[in-house]
């Protein structure tokens, strides 16, 4: 997979045009701004973008701190999850059928960047 460093907004156009799949990486300080370009550029193109999170890896540095906040808080954690359903399933209607997927990983402070069809 083709890796950009930072914000080579150049690079990530052309990436864009051939249709590659790739990741943008050392975004310390520009980690919203690197979405928001690429979703930009995505849409610009006349591309249909779906910007998700990568829930997996950040669940795994939780730990059992993590575990423990989940414990405590149930109750207020299956309201917000209700609410998270609902905005899913609208937000998925919207981009059904996307060209490509960014995929945020806020651990690790990088985008992957799927071509999906």
């Amino acid at each position: 997979m083709n890796v950009v460093s930072g914000l080579n907004e150049a690079l990530i156009e052309s990436l864009l045009r051939t249709r590659t799949s790739f990741e943008v990486i050392g975004l310390r300080g520009n980690f919203m701004a690197g979405i928001k370009l690429v979703e930009a550029r995505i849409e610009s193109l006349g591309m249909k973008c779906r910007v998700i999170s990568d829930l997996k890896g950040a669940a795994m540095h939780g730990g059992a701190l993590g575990a423990a906040a989940t414990v405590m808080s149930a109750p207020a954690s299956l309201t917000l999850a209700a609410f998270t359903v609902a905005a899913g399933v609208g937000h998925a209607l919207a981009t059904y059928n996307p060209d490509y997927e960014i995929v945020k990983d806020y651990v690790n402070k990088k985008l992957t960047v799927r071509y999906k069809k």
